[in-house]
């Protein structure tokens, strides 16, 4: 996934300057639906459209404020206890985005269920606060419906109250949605984009990567839910305390009013009077909090969850422990460009250089090992050269076994023998120490290895323990290396100690039968007797390639693993090509 957008972001004042007219648009709307209702003599609201434009437009942040707004300066302009719905704009703001980000406006079905969700809020929750604070009847556009529910149905007080605020909220709503989504539709998606400020202290991501981000899985608790608890439980203990010694003052302050000046206050009276300031002071505190949680948040996305995620992901790039996996997580590290100014950016910093230097280190390995392996590869001939210098009988046997050897395993890999087996690392370690398959003619004389005749029974035991000798050799040299660095040598001495092996148990030297056999010493058996039958020699004349193949075949099941066999003789047209270009 390319997380990195392909395009910057705008300035800072740009933003701000957007930000600001959504605020005032938003406020604007709020007015103008209110002032308009007053007008008309209408039992509606339609106080709350700006903040469902703008929470839709802007997010969470933008459309909290807007609601704080419009409720702080109606309550300065009109009633001062009109700030205690400032608590019923943020929820309508926080339900609005939340149903905007999941589509709900984008459906017939999901936007009519909007209406009694927000209905709920406004019209079941505001009642509560509509009662707290003016008792029973106390709002204008529900009075009447109020009292008719009172005297023609026969409700309480508070039922009618309750029933009567959902009923004209219901209607509220329904036409506020209806304008806020026309709006929203009416303007171009590209336009609409504008009105989402994203406060980046990195390169821009793509939509879809701050979603995966945002929502990464952790083995507790995300980030986001410990900032948002620790600044709850904070908020909520300054709060209590203040509220409770507000409370406190206030009803104080209520008993010395009266008796400066003389009026009497029953004791019902004050605590009317102080529970209806608590609500005011706690639905005012809610939608503060509100506010400060969304913006705090907000923040901490952009300022720290964001980009310690960016890193997790950048880092998680390294999966192979390959230089390619590092390069590109290096790569990444330094698309990203985190500019916290803190801690974070230290870190970026730090893991950005550590990253380039380790591929940079890793690159230089690489190199250099390859070196080493060209140099490995470079004395493996040599000193199979030496072996076969000694011996006048076998030409280039030891280069034309290798290359049976790589063709074998090509056919065995694309008819899916052995496949479990037929790893990468198996076949470039058989290919890379196949020409040592003989070096342990190097302890075998002379006169035997050029004897132009047949050997005797006691020169051709001396001559079978070539296989052995091999295996010691290769041992030898595997005893001087860490275990984990023996790498191709493991196959090595399984192709010097076990290609004389047959499949059917008569070979030597330990006369191993069917599977026990390594597998890379099945194949090079093949490899092995089929250049010995096409080779010239001291002693014989090569046989046709034709022969070659039908003796290979005939062996197929006693001398040779079938499958490997089988494998060979699906390959020969490339075999004849490398056993004439030989000739």
């Amino acid at each position: 996934m390319n997380i990195v957008r392909g395009y910057g972001t705008r300035s800072k004042s740009k933003k701000m300057l957007v930000f600001f007219i959504l605020i005032f648009v938003g406020t604007g709307i709020n007015f103008t639906g209110a002032d308009l209702v007053n007008q008309l003599s209408l039992p509606l609201y339609l106080d709350s459209i700006g903040t469902i434009i703008a929470a839709m437009f802007g997010g969470y942040v933008p459309g909290i404020l807007v609601g704080l707004v419009s409720s702080f300066i109606n309550g300065f302009l009109t009633d001062p206890k009109a700030t205690s719905y400032g608590m019923l704009n943020t929820f309508i703001a926080l339900f609005a985005t939340w149903a905007n980000e999941r589509g709900w406006f984008k459906k017939i079905p999901t936007i009519l269920l909007s209406i009694p969700c927000l209905a709920f809020i406004g019209g079941t929750i505001g009642a509560l606060v509509t009662i707290g604070l003016y008792g029973v009847g106390g709002g204008e556009q529900t009075k009447e419906i109020v009292k008719y529910l009172i005297a023609e149905q026969h409700f309480n007080e508070f039922s009618a109250q309750i029933v009567g605020d959902t009923l004209v909220d219901l209607a509220d709503k329904a036409i506020s949605v209806g304008i806020a989504v026309g709006v929203y539709n009416l303007v171009p998606q590209s336009v609409r984009g504008q009105f989402r400020i994203h406060a980046w202290k990195q390169a821009p991501l793509t939509r879809d990567a701050v979603k995966t981000l945002i929502n990464n899985k952790t083995r507790t608790h995300s980030l986001r839910v410990k900032i948002m608890v620790l600044l709850g439980l904070g908020a909520a203990l300054v709060s209590i305390a203040s509220v409770a010694i507000s409370y406190l003052l206030f009803k104080e302050s209520i008993v010395e009013f009266a008796v400066y000046s003389g009026d009497y206050i029953s004791q019902e009276e004050i605590e009317f009077r102080s529970l209806n300031y608590l609500l005011n002071q706690v639905t005012l505190f809610v939608g503060v909090f509100v506010f400060i949680v969304a913006v705090v948040l907000y923040l901490a996305r952009y300022h720290v969850i964001l980009p310690l995620n960016t890193m997790a992901y950048a880092a998680s790039k390294f999966t192979e422990r390959d230089l390619h996996s590092l390069e590109e997580m290096a790569n990444l590290f330094g698309q990203i460009q985190i500019d916290t100014g803190d801690e974070t950016e230290n870190l970026y910093k730090i893991i950005t250089e550590m990253t380039q230097e380790n591929s940079e280190f890793l690159n230089a390995i690489q190199k250099k090992n390859a070196t080493i392996s060209d140099m490995q590869n470079a004395l493996i001939v040599v000193l199979a050269d030496l072996v076969e210098s000694r011996d006048n009988n076998t030409g280039d046997h030891i280069k034309s076994t290798a290359e049976y050897v790589e063709l074998i395993m090509d056919e065995m890999l694309s008819e899916g023998i052995y496949k479990e087996q037929m790893t990468p690392k198996f076949i470039s370690d058989v290919y890379q120490s196949a020409p040592l398959h003989d070096i342990g003619k190097i302890s075998v004389s002379d006169v035997i290895l050029n004897k132009p005749g047949k050997l005797t029974d006691e020169e051709f035991a001396i001559m079978k323990g070539h296989s052995v000798a091999g295996a010691e050799i290769i041992d030898r040299v595997i005893d001087t290396l860490p275990e984990s660095e023996g790498g191709y040598l493991y196959e090595a001495r399984n192709l010097a100690l076990y290609h004389h092996e047959k499949w059917n148990g008569t070979g030597y030297p330990y006369g191993l039968k069917g599977e026990a056999i390594p597998l890379s010493a099945r194949i090079m058996a093949v490899a092995d007797v089929f250049d010995a039958l096409v080779s010239r020699r001291s002693y014989k004349e090569p046989f046709t390639f034709e022969k070659a193949i039908s003796i290979i075949e005939e062996s197929a099941g006693s001398h040779f693993d079938p499958l490997v066999a089988k494998a060979f003789l699906n390959a020969k047209d490339r075999i004849r090509f490398v056993a004439e270009e030989k000739d």
